[in-house]
Order: structure tokens, then C-alpha cells, then sequence
């Protein structure tokens, strides 16, 4: 059919316009969708079923790099709530090593004495001695702080200081944590509060575990023998002779010790009592029995299982030691990026970053009655305020234990820190 010819020509640059627009608009449909699966994916899982291995498998790798040196004119300082002696010999290595001295972003380490214990006590005076400079205490008027009056400590912070608040069992914190969440609360003012990306701290056990990062284990109902007592003690990888001192200090690597031997069909309950005391854990071989070690029941909540299971806690554990057998490589499988919202949702405030003018401004004096500091650092506050609490995925730490996880003591776990940290991280050695 022949169109007049002032129709055609006028057609022409029409349809142009029209097959112009149509790319434009697929263009800009392709890009908005697949930003929209990439949100979908990293904020609320897709819609299968495995949502959670690719809502996060695929930011295991850091973004960025390590921060640099602490920043000239930013006051930052640690805040230890100390009481256990065991415990802090292993964070008193990393404390160390996070010094401005040494390289690190502490200008100072203000210990909160929460014992009465005099063995505890004479520990805590040897950490002040060894550099008196540093390491302080915080000195809080009246009687010994619990719970529900650790808002006095709270009320001691000095404004335009960053502070760094971290359990006496952090049993191990990666070079890179602290600068990192220090990093993360100086760029982005708005969050309340900025916590690493801790194992053993619920409900980051359950995101560890889709990531990949754990690994099955066994408890050994069997003593082990003496040949393969030696054996652990034998630390050659790490090129550090033991001294006399040393002589009850395991090795910290669980390839030191023989796999697991058992059933296919074994499995550990969460309510059974540890085998015996100082026990190990072993590797088991076959990976498909993960499903019925312990950390198979982890779920995303702060309490249950998460919380309570010391089955749970070794297993986090000791994958967390075999990770490290495996450099950066093992470690980056518990990495994830961005940083993750906590939602209004509590998490554990083991080690943290908090500005002090933040904590000030809200009168701790004032704080609800009856409600821990975690209740309102984690909760209360930011929800009051509508300030998020953020999760730096890249800044590492482990957390020993929490009250309901007492049967963690009767494992060789704490032990095999300390070894860690004489191997790895203690200057002094």
C-alpha cells in the first residue's frame, strides 16, 4: 500500500522517534531490574528456598582495603569491662597490638573492674604495669557495677572521644577490626552504634553458617592418648619453640588432631553434657553430615539455641581455628559486604563502636530502669533516636562465651586461644 507521500515522510521521523524510545525504555528496565535483583538479593533472599547462601555467598570478598594509620585529631579509646583473667590473657595480646604504639588506633585502654577476685585483680595491675601510658582504669564511685547499673560507667566517657567497647572474652579480634568499625562510625556519623562481625554472637552464627564458614564437628568421648597430647604440643608450622612455660599449651590448629570416627547416622543433641572435661572436638570427613552436627539447629535470633547451645559455641569455634589454618582465604568466607542493618533488632555488644558525645547526649543517668546497657545501646536508644546499628562484615573477632554456654569450659576451646594468641598475636613472647 503506497501512504501520500507528506504522510510517509512525516512516518518516517515518528517511528524513529518511537523505536528510539523503545530502546531507551529497555534499556532502562534492564538496569532497574537488575538493580532490583541485586537489592532483593543482599536485603531480603530471593524467593527459593536456599535464599540465604545467595543473599550473601557472593560478598565474601572485601571491598576495600585495610584502614590506614588512626587519622590525626581523632581521639579513640578502648573500653574493657574486665573480670577473667584466663579470658584477658588472650585480648590482652590483641589490645596490644591495636595500640597507637604498635601501630594501632588506641590511644588508651580504660579497664571497668567487675570482680572481686584477687588473683583477677593482681592480672589486671601486671596489664596496667606492663605499660602504665595506655592502660588505665575506670574508675566508677560506690560498689561493683552489675547489670542494671552499668549506665554509671557509660555516664564516665568523655565527648569528641570514639570509643571501642569490647568483652574481657573477646578471645581473638583480627588486625583490621577495630580501624575498621572506628573507620565505619567516623564516615557514617548517623549510626548509633557500629559492631564487627563477631563468632559466637547471635544472630551472626546463623549468617556464618549459610555462608559456608562452618565446618562438622564431633565432640571425642575418648581421652586422647598421650602420643597425640605430643603431638598437639608440637607447634612446628608456627617456627616458635616452646618454653618450659608453655609445656601444658596445646596447639591451636585442629589438623593437629586425627578426623573423626563414627556412624554416618551419629548425631550430637544440643541438651547432652559434654563428654569429660578439657575435650576436643574432631573433623569430621564426610561434609554432608553437617546437617547433624549441633550448628545445624543455628537460627537468626539472640536467644534459643544460638545463645544457649555450648555445642554450638565449640563448633563455631573450632571451624573458626580451621579457618585460620586456611589464611584469608578460610576468613574471607565469614566477610560480607554491605555493611548489614541490624533492623531494630538486638545483637550481643561484645565489640563496638560508639562516639561518646552519642552516649552523653542521651543521659545515661536517665536510662529505663531495669534495662541493661545492651538493651539500650542495641535497642532502646537507636529506636528512640531512629539511628541504625550496623554490622562492618569485613572486621573480625571471636567471642568465647556467654553465661547459658557454661559447658564450653569443660572443651580445650579457651586453651587452644591462648595458644593462638602466644602463636600469633602476643609481641612478647
Amino acid at each position: 500500500m503506497l501512504l501520500p507521500k507528506q504522510f510517509a515522510c512525516g512516518l518516517r521521523p515518528a517511528m524513529g522517534g518511537i523505536i528510539l524510545l523503545t530502546l531507551l525504555v529497555s534499556v532502562a528496565y534492564y538496569l532497574y531490574n537488575t538493580s532490583w535483583q541485586a537489592v532483593v538479593s543482599l536485603r531480603t533472599g530471593s524467593s527459593s528456598s536456599s535464599w540465604w547462601p545467595h543473599r550473601l555467598t557472593s560478598l565474601g570478598e572485601p571491598h576495600d582495603s585495610t584502614p590506614g594509620r588512626k587519622p590525626p585529631g581523632i581521639g579513640v579509646s578502648g573500653l574493657v569491662f574486665y573480670g577473667r583473667r584466663d579470658r584477658a590473657a588472650c585480648l590482652r595480646c590483641y589490645l596490644d597490638r591495636n595500640l597507637v604504639d604498635n601501630g594501632g588506633w588506641l590511644e588508651e585502654v580504660l579497664f571497668l573492674v567487675n570482680t572481686d577476685d584477687e588473683k583477677d585483680l593482681e592480672y589486671l595491675e601486671e596489664i596496667i604495669a606492663s605499660n602504665p601510658q595506655r592502660y588505665k582504669k575506670l574508675i566508677v564511685p560506690g560498689e561493683k557495677l552489675w547489670i542494671y547499673s552499668l549506665y554509671k560507667a557509660w555516664q564516665r566517657l568523655e565527648r569528641g572521644r570514639y570509643y571501642v567497647k569490647v568483652d574481657d572474652d573477646i578471645v581473638w579480634i583480627a588486625d583490621d577490626a577495630i580501624p575498621r568499625i572506628v573507620s565505619r562510625k567516623m564516615q557514617h556519623p548517623h549510626d548509633f552504634a557500629v559492631s564487627a562481625n563477631i563468632i559466637n554472637n547471635p544472630p551472626l552464627g546463623f549468617m556464618h553458617h549459610h555462608l559456608g564458614a562452618l565446618h562438622p564437628y564431633f565432640p571425642d568421648i575418648k581421652a586422647p592418648k598421650d602420643d597425640e597430647n605430643n603431638n598437639k604440643n608440637s607447634d612446628s608450622n608456627s617456627g616458635n619453640k616452646k618454653t618450659s612455660g608453655d609445656a601444658n599449651l596445646a596447639s591451636w590448629r585442629p589438623s593437629r588432631d586425627p578426623p573423626w570416627d563414627g556412624p554416618s547416622d551419629y548425631t550430637w543433641p544440643l541438651d547432652r553434657a559434654p563428654p569429660h572435661k578439657n575435650h576436643r572436638w574432631l573433623r569430621v570427613r564426610n561434609e554432608t553430615m553437617m546437617g547433624q552436627t549441633p550448628a545445624a539447629s543455628l537460627t537468626y535470633e539472640v536467644w534459643g539455641p544460638s545463645y544457649e547451645s555450648w555445642a554450638i559455641a565449640a563448633q563455631m569455634h573450632y571451624s573458626l581455628l580451621e579457618n585460620m589454618e586456611g589464611g584469608d582465604d578460610g576468613l574471607d568466607a565469614y566477610k560480607f559486604h554491605p555493611p548489614w542493618d541490624m533492623g531494630g533488632e538486638r545483637i550481643r555488644i561484645n565489640l563496638i563502636c560508639v562516639y561518646g558525645d552519642d552516649i552523653l547526649d542521651t543521659n545515661p543517668a536517665n536510662w529505663t530502669e531495669g534495662r541493661s546497657d545492651e538493651d539500650m545501646l542495641a535497642i532502646d536508644l537507636p529506636k528512640r533516636l531512629r539511628r541504625p546499628v550496623i554490622v562492618v562484615g569485613e572486621a573480625l573477632a571471636a567471642h568465647y562465651q556467654y553465661g547459658d554456654q557454661r559447658n564450653l569450659s569443660d572443651t580445650d576451646v579457651l586453651a587452644r586461644y591462648q595458644s593462638l594468641a602466644k602463636d600469633r598475636a602476643c609481641l612478647s613472647k
